[in-house]
């Protein structure tokens, strides 16, 4: 059956249409927390998942990049790219909180307890409060130091098979092999310059950092226990930090009840 619809509204009707089908893709990617670029947030990417889009992997030598970290010259790099981020992090009076997770559903936790601090009514009082992670002081890769950690893919290279490593759907030759113990201790050691960070934070603003931990069925072998408590554990001996633990998933900053307070009693890992 032939259509009598002019032709002018046919095509205002198809344009209207897309416009709609577009907007209606905006609102799916907003609800299910993915922004409408090749952004790629921590929210929905695991620790694999490049920073902003797949760049070239780097292949750094593990004995290389193990000597950086361990160098504690590479806190004061980390505090400079957390300045560069957010100021007020130096700023005298402002009260810092770091967070740290481990372990299955403590991530999403952690990233609400950000925002809680960040975009909360705690935010804008005098002196503020401001949440940093070791990725940065938002859910995104802020730090160009994790960046680079990503870019250099070390645990896609300690899997590698017959030489070959696989990234991003690509066979590399890796004229570096890494084992997961290399892989392990190049996290490990991240994390705990990341943790020692908290003494610079504390000269600058005047306060002890808080810091709140997300670990409840966290493996005692993993990157907290293993690298990031002990530093934690120094800070705090040294009146840098204040450390917290969650009781549950869904504890909250303000309630002082949600809480189990200092190292010396942190939850016991599996």
């Amino acid at each position: 059956m032939a259509s009598h619809f002019p032709e002018k509204y046919l095509n205002q009707w198809t344009i209207g249409i897309v416009l709609l089908a577009i907007i209606a893709l905006i609102v799916l990617l907003s609800v299910l927390g993915i922004p409408p670029s090749d952004a790629c947030p921590v929210t929905v990417c695991n620790s694999t998942c490049p920073s902003e889009k797949e760049t070239s992997p780097l292949f750094t030598a593990p004995s290389e990049k193990i000597a950086i970290l361990k160098n504690p010259a590479f806190t004061g790099q980390l505090f400079a790219e957390a300045l560069t981020t957010e100021p007020l992090l130096a700023t005298p009076g402002t009260q810092v909180h770091m967070g740290f997770w481990s372990g299955k559903g403590n991530h999403g936790s952690m990233l609400r307890q950000l925002d809680a601090v960040n975009e909360g009514p705690a935010a804008s009082v005098t002196p503020p409060n401001r949440a940093i992670w070791d990725e940065g002081t938002t859910a995104y890769y802020d730090y160009p130091s994790y960046t680079k950690l990503l870019d250099e893919h070390w645990y896609e290279r300690a899997s590698a098979l017959n030489g070959s490593v696989l990234i991003f759907g690509k066979a590399y030759t890796d004229p570096h092999p890494v084992t997961f113990v290399d892989a392990d201790e190049i996290w490990g050691q991240y994390s705990a310059r990341y943790t020692d960070m908290a003494e610079p934070l504390s000269k600058a603003t005047g306060n002890p950092v808080k810091v709140w931990c997300f670990v409840q069925g966290a493996r005692a072998n993993r990157i907290f226990y293993t690298y990031e408590l002990p530093q934690l554990h120094i800070m705090e001996q040294q009146g840098f930090v204040q450390v917290y633990f969650a009781k549950n998933p869904e504890a909250d900053w303000t309630k002082p009840e949600d809480w189990i307070n200092g190292t010396a009693n942190a939850p016991v890992p599996l």
